[in-house]
């Protein structure tokens, strides 16, 4: 399977969820979820945070990898590397309070472009102002899929 939708659907039904029922969780109507997992839409980063309580591995979802069947890190320290892995532990909890404050500016940045598009009738502005909202969600997924990936190092 290839894609955020065709994995995004294999997920729903690992966890024998409805469209209508994981939409609900993720805060969408059942065509948007119906959308996601077509590929007609990207889901936004909001969603996808609100879809991991549900049990979704969003790591799978955006990635396309899993993590073994314990759940456990892809990338263990040594016990002779106690400081080392601790330096580890704090950068990656850094870098994820970071992304999130990314990923929160990133998704109030398009809520604002959206209706600052919706009051112009300026299709040149209206075309800038799309390009713009496209590459915020594009780097709020990439945010999240680094929070993802970096998890697993802990």
């Amino acid at each position: 399977m290839t894609g955020i939708g065709p994995r995004l659907r294999e997920e729903r039904t690992r966890l024998k969820l409805s469209q209508s029922a994981l939409g609900a969780v993720g805060g969408v109507e059942t065509n948007a979820q119906g959308n996601y997992e077509s590929g007609a839409r990207s889901p936004k980063t909001d969603y996808l945070l609100r879809i991991l309580g549900a049990g979704v591995d969003i790591n799978y979802v955006l990635t396309g990898s899993r993590q073994n069947e314990s759940g456990a890190s892809v990338i263990r320290s040594t016990e002779s590397e106690p400081a080392q892995a601790e330096h580890l532990d704090k950068v990656t909890h850094q870098l994820h309070r970071n992304l999130h404050g990314l990923i929160d500016a990133l998704y109030q940045m398009t809520l604002l472009i959206e209706l600052r598009a919706s009051d112009t009738e300026d299709d040149a502005v209206k075309k800038e102002l799309g390009a713009i909202r496209t590459e915020a969600q594009e780097l709020a997924q990439a945010s999240v899929r680094l929070i993802f990936v970096t998890s697993r190092l802990a």
